[in-house]
């Protein structure tokens, strides 16, 4: 099974990533790791899919207490389903 999207969840909101490349091998080494933290680099692996904001501050608390305790929300739920592939 290959990794085909990247979830990413920040205080806004969720975005989707399509893998475009991807560094099987090396991907545990600190090099390729680094890579999130260089935009120009990352570009190369991955493109912007969708985005979806949260609604308030008690929203993304809500999701992030969610994600964090390995819950799916009803909407990452339906933010997921509407993009990525069936």
């Amino acid at each position: 099974m290959s990794l085909t999207h990247v979830l990413y969840e920040s205080a806004s909101g969720y975005g989707l990533f399509e893998v475009v490349q991807a560094e099987k091998i090396g991907a545990k080494l600190v090099e390729v790791q680094s890579t999130v933290t260089d935009l120009a680099k990352f570009g190369k692996y991955v493109k912007a899919k969708s985005f979806v904001p949260f609604k308030t501050a008690a929203d993304a608390l809500e999701n992030i207490n969610d994600v964090s305790e390995g819950m799916c929300s009803d909407a990452l739920r339906g933010f997921l389903q509407l993009n990525l592939p069936k």
